[in-house]
């Protein structure tokens, strides 16, 4: 199971929310690039990226930020964030970067994830939730759609991974929702990377007794020091 650290970006800036919400901010680090760097000396195997400005306005903002990211690393970068467009899709695969996260397009343009499927090997379904429903738009939108419903559909469009982030969890450092993690492997054909509420060790153990999930992205477990990321891959068990 692998450990993705992961670097929020927000007007330039690497920073955490608190349950997706953009008047709870904590910066972190004033240079993206410089904290990728940060992560791959510190040993990360892939590293994931959001545009958080791109996820709320549909449009990626902080773009030139992750082309400077993934040529200052020798890692898989993984990038989620307003990606909404086959234009946009092929400039960030063009750059270099390993996987690309599809989150409203799964419900607002599945055609266009079928056909990126098709396209490029890299691509990963990212399923937010709030209460079990669906949220989009930066998760600014809530939805009816059950995750389950949402998540066996997946399958017939070419989704092989998806990540899924339980939006009340997320920054809170609480624990992750294992139960729903554990229903989601029964679901899923894909493979799952967990996001949302990791803390301590012991989490990544939790997950890591899951059948399918295959990595957790960690954010503010890291930066506050109360998850090692060393510790936290020797437990992982390295590359997927």
């Amino acid at each position: 199971m692998q450990i993705l650290p992961a670097i929020d970006i927000l007007s330039g800036k690497v920073v955490r929310l608190k349950q997706g919400r953009f008047d709870e901010v904590t910066l972190y680090n004033a240079d993206p690039v410089d904290q990728a760097k940060r992560w791959a000396d510190a040993g990360a195997e892939i590293i994931h990226v959001v545009d958080l400005d791109g996820a709320a306005t549909g449009e990626p903002v902080n773009i030139a930020a992750i082309e400077a990211i993934v040529a200052a690393v020798d890692i898989p970068v993984q990038v989620g964030g307003g990606i909404r467009s086959e234009r946009t899709l092929e400039r960030l695969y063009d750059a270099g970067v390993a996987r690309t996260v599809l989150g409203t397009a799964l419900v607002t343009d599945p055609e266009l994830v079928a056909r990126a499927c098709a396209r490029w090997p890299g691509i990963v379904a990212g399923v937010d939730a709030r209460d079990g429903k669906v949220a989009i738009e930066g998760w600014m939108q809530g939805t009816e759609r059950s995750v389950i419903d949402l998540v066996t559909e997946l399958d017939g469009l070419g989704v092989k991974r998806l990540v899924y982030t339980d939006i009340a969890l997320d920054g809170m450092q609480t624990g992750p929702n294992v139960r729903a993690y554990r229903a989601l492997a029964l679901a899923a054909d894909a493979s799952i990377i967990a996001s949302g509420g990791v803390s301590v060790i012991d989490d990544i153990r939790a997950l890591a007794r899951i059948p399918g999930v295959e990595g957790v992205i960690a954010g503010r477990a890291l930066y506050e020091g109360t998850l090692d990321l060393a510790e936290a891959i020797a437990v992982g068990g390295g590359k997927v």
